[in-house]
């Protein structure tokens, strides 16, 4: 794959706003936006993609693998004062279903398993990180503090070569048709356009305006999973949805539990339906 077009990538957005950068090679895109310095006032939100990440993450410090010319993978940086519990928790929940209905125009079949996956058919075709970092920032004599929220999304164009190698099943938006033109910047742009307005609207209104999109496409409901620390069962059960703050709710023989984002992993138990 030649380096993207930028141009293509902020026509399929269309957020005027947006600030959009390349770079062929990066060790991380996530990284590099929640390392750059803050400056004054809330800046606007930021797009960076890389052709090549070195370093790509996925949740609880896992390798993303993105092969070149078969998957994109670029975060968005969002900032505002400082008022509120950090949004780590509820970003994924918002992101989600955006990604998700962008994505539909392609691949109608999408669904989201929580927290942080878009699925097709049971396989992995996105995934989601979500970062924060808070600090302070001087505008005159004025001292401002400032959250930075970084959001990272894998998304595979094709199904990786070796789905073996990252642990589960893989597919791609594309799979069984030649890739179309510009695929990745389309794909990047149409993301990023509906990902913008998403965060905004749950930095002010909180998960609301989204609950009901990810009921609807929840891959888990009904599910048996197990929830995993690393490779340790801790619990298993049948998914039950999620709450109004985004929790698991999970039907065990002890009773329900309620599981936050950060504490575990999920593992399907039943066959794909």
């Amino acid at each position: 794959m030649t380096m993207l077009d930028a141009r293509l990538i902020g026509e399929a957005a269309a957020c005027p706003n947006l600030r959009i950068d390349l770079v062929a090679q990066t060790g991380s895109t996530n990284q590099d936006l929640m390392a750059r310095p803050f400056a004054g006032e809330p800046a606007a939100p930021a797009l960076l993609v890389a052709l090549s990440q070195t370093a790509g993450r996925g949740r609880r410090g896992r390798a993303w693998l993105s092969p070149q010319g078969r998957s994109v993978a670029f975060s968005i940086a969002f900032e505002r004062r400082v008022d509120n519990e950090p949004a780590q928790a509820t970003i994924p929940i918002a992101v989600g279903v955006a990604a998700a209905t962008a994505l539909a125009r392609w691949a109608p079949d999408i669904r989201l398993k929580w927290p942080n996956d878009l699925q097709r058919g049971g396989r992995k075709l996105a995934g989601i990180l979500v970062e924060c970092r808070r600090g302070v920032a001087t505008t005159g004599s004025q001292r401002i503090s400032l959250e930075r929220v970084v959001v990272g999304i894998g998304l595979n164009l094709l199904a990786p070569p070796d789905s073996a190698v990252i642990g589960q099943p893989a597919c791609g938006l594309f799979d069984g048709e030649p890739l179309p033109a510009h695929a990745a910047e389309h794909a990047i742009g149409v993301l990023a356009g509906a990902v913008v307005p998403a965060v905004t609207t749950c930095l002010q209104a909180g998960l609301a305006p989204f609950l009901d999109d990810w009921r609807r496409l929840d891959a888990l409901r009904g599910r048996a999973v197990a929830v995993l620390d690393v490779d340790r069962v801790l619990a298993s059960g049948v998914a039950a949805g999620i709450d109004d703050s985004g929790r698991l709710r999970l039907d065990t023989p002890q009773g329900e539990r309620v599981l936050s984002s950060g504490e575990v992993s999920l593992r399907m138990l039943d066959p794909v339906r």
